[in-house]
Order: C-alpha cells, then structure tokens, then sequence
C-alpha cells in the first residue's frame, strides 16, 4: 500500500489524487491537511477521489506529526505557501509532488535549494508539458540530429483562458508571484528540456494595457454600474457563451486598479550553447486564436509545434520533405498528468528517479524571477539558481 498524504487539496491536487489511485490500486488517500476542510472535501468527492478512513488536518505543522504513517507527499497549497511547506517537509525524506511554481521569490529559491541539497530525485515538480505526448515526439526529432544545429527558439502562448488571472483569485499578485511565474515557468522549463541547455541571461518587457485600470480595487459586478456595456460582465459573458476564463458568475473587476498582473509580455533568453530564445505570452487572447508552442530551427531543418492543434510540422532545409505529425491528446495538460503521476509512483517506490526535478524547478522559477526583474527595471539579468555556477555562452556576436 502507498499511504499519500496531501497538504492543499483544491481542484489540482483532488485531480492528481484520482489519476494515482486509477494507475495503482495500491495508492490510498492517508491525509489531508487543508485549512478548509470543508471545501477540501468537496473537492475531492467532486473529482471522484474517496476518502474513506482518511486522516484531516488543519494544517501542515499536524500533518507532519504523523509523518510515520505516509509513503509519500503531495503539495498542493497555493504558490506563496509552495516553498515555506516544502521545507518543513524537507526533513522528512518522503518523496514529494511539488505543485509550480516551486518560489516566487528569490529568499525562497535559495531557501528551498538549502533544505533539499542531495535529494533532487525524490522530488518530482508539476511540469506535464514536458511530459506529453506532443513535446516527448518533439524531443525525440531534436534529440535525433534531424533539425541540425539549433540557434533559435521562437515560442509562444497565447491563452485563452486568460481572464482568470484578472476575475478569479489568481489576480492575487502576492499570492501567486505573477503571470511569469504562473505561465512561463512551464513554458521555459518545456523548451530548457528541448535544448538540454543552460539558460545564462534574460530580458523582459511586460505591458498591462487591457486590464486594470482606475476601478475601485475591491469593485466586482455586482455592484457595478457599467456591466451592461462591459464586455466582462457575467451579462454579455453569457451573451457569447465564452468567458475567457472570466467567470460566467459575478466576479471581481478586470478593470481595477488592484491590478497588478501583465496582460502581455516577452523575453528573450541566451543559453550557454549560444541558442536564443524569444518568448511571447498574451491573456487577452479569446477562442481558436489560442495557440502553444514554438518554432525551433536547425540548420538541417525547422520545426513548428502547437498544443492547441495537437500537430508537429519538419521542414528539411536541404531537401524538399515536409513531414506533418498529429498527436492527439485528450487528458488534461495535453496528456502529461498522467505521465507525471506514473513518474511519481515509481520514484515512491524507488523504480526510478525524478523525470521532473527540483532542479528543474529551480532553473525555471530563477528564470522566470529573472524576466520579472528585467521588466520591471529595464534591464539584463543573470540566470542565478543558488549553489549553480553561472558559465559563459560558447560564442556569441
């Protein structure tokens, strides 16, 4: 039997939770630790996880004093709580599910760094992008020679269901960090394993020209006099059939003042390989206008991917094939939950190591720490990851 204990049961980790007890019979459900306790069981019968004989705690600190009794650990709290958590658990030596991003500031990457020094492969960070389908088929063409030598990355995701950083509670900077740390630490840590490259410096611009505004900071629809003219109003959200990721109910004003989250931004990265890297992200993208991938070009040939049309494209340079490759997906984060999740109960069980490390995580919050102190400065910055050595790009001109 493996006796999971969760810490942070909302939609995620109740989610995560079904796929472990689906592929292993063995995984039973020991604790919870949750604040609410009342909503975390909600979510839980509500994505189909039973818990029967389950164990709830109102906090970490209990849940930890019955440490004896778990195999493994899955935290799942939002992204402020991610490192303070972790390193209380760090002592324990359980292998852990660590929900991104793994910091959102700098005091914690060195902090969590410090606590798991040596035990990077027990811990598998939340990164399914890298573990789909659609990006283990684009890895398998570049790592096979096919593109040549790569100097560019050009990626991108423009998102569709944007509002739900502007409406919903994800608004919260302080609790989440910001749109790099929630959006492109995917997205940079998917292309880092692309290019088994180190990323050595970064700069980043970020605008927030559609969002915010001069609205009362705690204004929200209900109490709102324009919502017959608003197009984010739950009224003509309803008109449309599309919330964007809004809400359709009354939620809190995209327009307000409290505002502090980009609605668009970009970097540009350099790797010590001397690759570069430009990166766009936009959350005011609506509908089919959604897309998620990147171009990579070779000298031999150039590759286009996209989540959103589930289709890889290789253009040779030096011949005339032009290969067009579906993979469809239909599991949630385009398949690779379920991979992530198959990892994770291999390394409780010490089959294997981390597919998805801490290491990892760290690599790609430093980077995503780095764009946001570059846009908000106007300036280079170092990819620092603590206890890393910053080395010096093979050439550049």
């Amino acid at each position: 039997m493996i006796r999971l204990a969760v810490i942070g049961s909302g939609f995620r980790a109740a989610s995560l939770v079904k796929l472990a007890m689906e592929m292993d019979p063995q995984v039973r459900l020991a604790a919870v630790a949750d604040p609410d306790g009342d909503n975390a069981k909600t979510q839980l019968r509500n994505g189909g996880v039973a818990f029967e004989g389950t164990r709830f705690f109102d906090s970490a600190d209990e849940l930890i004093e019955h440490a004896d009794g778990f195999d493994a650990l899955m935290l799942g709290t939002r992204c402020d709580l991610h490192t303070p958590i972790a390193v209380k658990l760090a002592p324990l030596g359980l292998p852990l599910f660590l929900e991104k991003p793994v910091s959102i500031t700098y005091d914690q990457l060195s902090d969590l760094a410090t606590a798991f020094e040596g035990r990077d492969g027990k811990v598998v960070v939340s990164f399914p992008m890298r573990m789909s389908p659609l990006c283990r088929r684009v890895n398998e063409i570049v790592q096979s020679g096919r593109l040549g030598k790569i100097n560019q990355v050009v990626a991108f995701n423009d998102v569709p269901y944007g509002g739900v950083y502007f409406g919903q509670w994800y608004r919260d900077h302080k609790t989440t960090g910001g749109l790099w740390l929630q959006k492109a630490t995917h997205d940079f840590d998917y292309i880092n394993h692309l290019l088994d490259a180190v990323p050595l410096t970064i700069v980043a611009t970020s605008t927030r020209k559609v969002f915010g505004g001069n609205e009362p900071a705690d204004l929200r629809c209900s109490t709102c006099p324009k919502t017959e003219l608003c197009p984010e109003s739950p009224t003509n959200i309803l008109k449309r059939g599309d919330d964007g990721g809004m809400g359709k109910e009354d939620h809190a004003c995209a327009f307000s003042s409290s505002i502090q989250n980009q609605d668009a931004g970009a970097a540009m990265v350099m790797y010590d390989d001397a690759t570069q890297l430009s990166y766009t992200q936009n959350f005011v993208t609506r509908r089919s206008a959604a897309r998620r991938g990147a171009r990579i070009t070779g000298y031999y040939a150039t590759l286009d991917f996209d989540w959103f049309t589930e289709k890889i494209r290789v253009t040779e340079h030096h011949g005339q094939a032009v290969d067009n490759i579906h993979v469809p997906v239909v599991e949630d984060h385009h398949g690779g939950d379920s991979v992530l999740i198959k990892n994770f109960i291999h390394v409780i069980r010490g089959q294997a190591g981390s597919r998805s490390t801490l290491d990892d995580g760290l690599i790609s919050a430093a980077m995503c720490l780095a764009a946001r102190e570059s846009a908000a400065t106007g300036s280079f910055q170092r990819v620092t990851v603590p206890g890393r050595a910053v080395g010096q790009p093979q050439t550049s001109s």
